[in-house]
């Protein structure tokens, strides 16, 4: 429990000084009375409070414990303070300009408003696996995303498997699509070929991977090809 007795400590150690030495300034007999007090056995009269506060440098409600001491510098603060005041001017503008500009940095970030979350269909199929046209026959769950341009656009949102689309998107990524009967040529698209699920860049009568281990996919006249809608973004985590 911080009394006190061991405020009292804390600002004589924090100035330098032995009990010796503020019983010599208070005209106290023993440093045993200081250690008393330290101890809480018995504590100093008003006439040698209001002494001991000048001594150490410390206001009268900080050292009794008023609760408007939160509002006051604590013993770390009164040492800072004390080194602040031995700086020459130019030691003093640095330390000013590291002061404003953290201060800056942290009441931004305070300020910041939190993300607003939308309420989004999720189909739980993973692009790159073979479901069938999931639009007409799953039902989809409902997930929260953080709100963004992309997210507001959006119809639905569809996880991803493999590497075949990095770097631009990778394995676990969740995808924001809009739906659409069909993209333009260099636009990347949630399709169904033949029953199989992709996320792929249309082409000319191809779909292509990003990653270059990948071969494109030919569409021939003789492909079931549905196009699902357009990835418009990422999910934010």
């Amino acid at each position: 429990m911080n009394t006190i007795g061991s405020r009292i400590k804390e600002y004589r150690l924090l100035r330098g000084m032995t009990q010796q030495d503020i019983a010599d300034a208070l005209g106290e007999s023993s440093g045993r009375v200081i250690y008393n007090w330290e101890k809480g056995i018995g504590r100093p009269d008003c006439d040698k409070l209001a002494r001991l506060c000048d001594l150490l440098d410390v206001s009268a409600d900080e050292l009794i414990g008023c609760k408007s001491m939160a509002q006051r510098p604590t013993a770390t603060e009164w040492g800072t303070l004390q080194k602040y005041r031995a700086l020459d001017e130019h030691g003093k503008e640095v330390v000013d300009y590291l002061i404003d500009s953290e201060y800056k940095r942290v009441t931004a970030v305070a300020r910041k408003p939190k993300a607003r979350l939308l309420t989004i269909d999720f189909y739980n199929y993973p692009a790159s696996a073979g479901t069938g046209n999931f639009l007409d026959t799953e039902t989809p769950e409902q997930i929260l995303v953080k709100e963004s341009p992309e997210a507001e656009a959006a119809d639905y949102v569809i996880p991803i498997t493999g590497d075949s689309m990095e770097p631009t998107y990778h394995d676990g990524d969740k995808v924001l699509v809009e739906k659409c009967d069909s993209v333009g040529t260099g636009e990347v698209g949630i399709f169904v070929v033949n029953g199989d699920v992709y996320i792929k860049e249309l082409g000319n009568k191809c779909l292509i991977s990003h990653n270059e281990k990948y071969r494109p996919i030919p569409l021939t006249e003789n492909d079931s090809v549905y196009c699902c809608g357009k990835v418009i973004g990422i999910v934010e985590e």
